[in-house]
């Protein structure tokens, strides 16, 4: 049995705030309706003790066990996750847990599965303050989608008492926008046939504005579109007003705890162009980029608009239908070779499929879902 004593914890309190408030995010990542804490005294108080590292010191909330002084939490995630370590604060007194006891995938535990050798065993020490972090061991919880924690005793009061559980780690994402006149929701059932468990999809919706391309009709557009030829005017400032709109999504992201280099931008059509356009502009680091039937956005521009080629390493699928009336796969194959002055050409993989429109295909979605497990595998 893995015990945590001594080196094993570390008081953390000289890492940056906003950096550890980030690294402990996990608790988003809580399926909090299928959440237990089993001999809680009052119902629904264990899962208030996951929340912002940041309110960790709030002891308004607090779970205390009601028989005896045991805890078991059941903690489902909505994916797989990397645990990295835990915090538990508790009172400076005798209702302080003694000892924590962690169990890897094993759904709906009760007491009497507690009897099984746990995956990591600590010994904990009183922190009244939530300074003290426990590491674990990496490899046995690099993939996790539900996590039991058992607290069997305490400093040696008839109950236990905590304020706050900590948990540090990892999860991965895939950003993708849509195309003109769609919204999110179709992308996010197309991405759902090639869905990993353990990364997390979003599909943000673009603005609804006046198009010049279709007689200034207003429908969703991430930016106004004057034609679809390489020569064609451009909404420069639209472009990188957008661009600015899915940067702020993943500094959000990040803030909540996800690596850059774990987060893959992408989209179909205008929304293609505008992960493009937006990751070879950011000052963050990307896994990869995934560009459908689509072009980069004020192209001239490059390579000098890269930002000081943060991302000339990144990893690009772009893919493309043969028969595409909207945009000729000549465009899609003019753009490939831009993109090989932007970045590694290596990196840069173009894909083509006879007898597609401008649409996606299976076969096509097979190769995105092939490109994000190569890049983001399970961590």
């Amino acid at each position: 049995m893995a015990h945590g004593h001594g080196p094993g914890r570390c008081r953390c309190c000289g890492e940056e705030a906003a950096e550890r408030g980030a690294a402990w995010g996990l608790y988003l990542r809580i399926d909090r309706q299928r959440l237990q804490c089993l001999n809680e005294r009052r119902e629904g108080s264990g899962a208030t003790v996951f929340r912002p590292w940041e309110e960790r010191r709030d002891r308004s909330q607090f779970v205390e066990s009601d028989d005896d002084e045991e805890l078991l939490f059941n903690i489902p995630f909505t994916g797989s996750v990397k645990l990295k370590g835990v915090i538990v604060m508790g009172e400076d007194d005798g209702t302080h847990p003694a000892e924590m006891r962690l169990f890897r995938n094993i759904p709906h535990m009760s007491f009497d599965d507690t009897a099984k050798e746990a995956e990591q065993t600590f010994s904990l020490s009183r922190d009244p303050l939530g300074e003290l972090e426990y590491p674990t061991k990496i490899a046995r919880f690099s993939n996790v989608y539900h996590l039991s924690m058992h607290f069997p005793k305490n400093f040696g009061a008839e109950t236990t008492k905590i304020f706050y559980i900590g948990l540090k780690g990892e999860w991965t994402e895939v950003i993708f926008l849509h195309g003109l006149g769609d919204t999110g929701h179709s992308w996010a059932d197309a991405l759902s046939s090639i869905r990993l468990p353990y990364v997390k999809y979003i599909c943000p919706h673009a603005p609804r504005i006046p198009v010049t391309l279709n007689m200034k009709m207003v429908m969703p557009s991430w930016f106004d579109l004057m034609g679809l030829t390489p020569d064609a005017p451009e909404d420069e400032a639209g472009i990188k007003k957008a661009a600015e709109n899915i940067k702020a999504i993943i500094e959000h992201e990040m803030k909540n705890g996800i690596p850059p280099n774990r987060i893959i931008l992408g989209g179909f059509s205008q929304g293609g162009a505008l992960s493009l356009y937006t990751a070879l502009t950011c000052q963050h680091q990307l896994a990869g980029i995934v560009a459908l039937s689509c072009w980069l956005p004020l192209h001239k521009a490059f390579p000098q608009a890269a930002n000081n080629g943060v991302n000339k390493d990144i990893a690009i699928l772009q893919c493309h239908g043969e028969l595409d009336p909207m945009i000729p796969v000549r465009f899609g194959a003019l753009t490939a070779e831009k993109l090989k002055s932007v970045v590694t050409p290596a990196k840069v993989q173009f894909k083509t499929y006879p007898g597609v429109m401008h649409s996606s295909c299976p076969q096509e979605m097979m190769a995105v879902k092939e490109f994000i497990e190569k890049l983001l595998p399970r961590i």
